[in-house]
């Protein structure tokens, strides 16, 4: 990604002035120039470079999803920096992305629709290291997307997700996925030494 020689400057004054600390979790947006495919740069702060890994990178993203969130941009690419560029890096941007743009105020009476992001993508790999790139993009989205799954299941009632619906919704999600699904039922569940599902659903 070429910056232009004015976002450039603004981005080097900004350095100088404000550093790249940790303390700027909110990040800074510095607009681009017309000819750019993007309207708006966010910039965050990633903390010391010695202590940066993969987790704190999964982090940034997450931040910079709910960042953009809350001004309501609906796309964005994530570019990674030089040295970052391998599978382990793709997952956790894009697990990071993923996880962030969750929507938990499902049944909040307050809820504001709309305020999602709707695309995103990863860039910053050459092309020789694009199945790098690749395959912890697919690996990043599957643990992403597994996550949000059971926070989607963990946020319904108890007495409308019932042990019933719970195995079709994980049926279903099996059968999307291509896995095979085992149903002991009740009368095996009784048979095992907790036998919860049975007797939660009992009441």
């Amino acid at each position: 990604m070429a910056l232009d020689a004015a976002t450039r400057r603004h981005n080097s004054k900004l350095a100088a002035k404000r550093g790249t600390h940790r303390k700027d979790a909110g990040g800074h947006t510095a607009p681009l120039s017309t000819r750019a495919a993007a309207q708006r740069l966010l910039i965050l702060g990633a903390g010391k470079k010695d202590k940066f890994g993969t987790a704190e990178l999964r982090k940034l993203a997450g931040t910079a999803v709910r960042t953009l969130k809350s001004k309501q941009v609906k796309r964005l690419a994530f570019f990674v920096r030089d040295g970052d560029r391998s599978a382990e890096a793709a997952q956790a941007v894009v697990e990071g992305l993923i996880l962030a743009n969750f929507d938990s105020d499902k049944y909040k009476t307050d809820k504001k629709p709309g305020n999602e992001i709707t695309a995103a993508a990863i860039t910053g790999w050459e092309e020789s290291s694009r199945g790098d790139a690749d395959r912890g993009l697919e690996r990043g989205r599957t643990l992403g997307e597994s996550q949000n799954f059971a926070r989607e299941l963990g946020n319904e009632p108890a007495n409308y997700l019932t042990p019933r619906m719970l195995a079709s919704r994980a049926e279903a999600m099996a059968r999307e996925a291509g896995l095979s699904v085992g149903n002991f039922g009740r009368e095996k569940d009784r048979s095992t030494q907790d036998g919860s599902f049975a007797f939660r659903g009992a009441g």
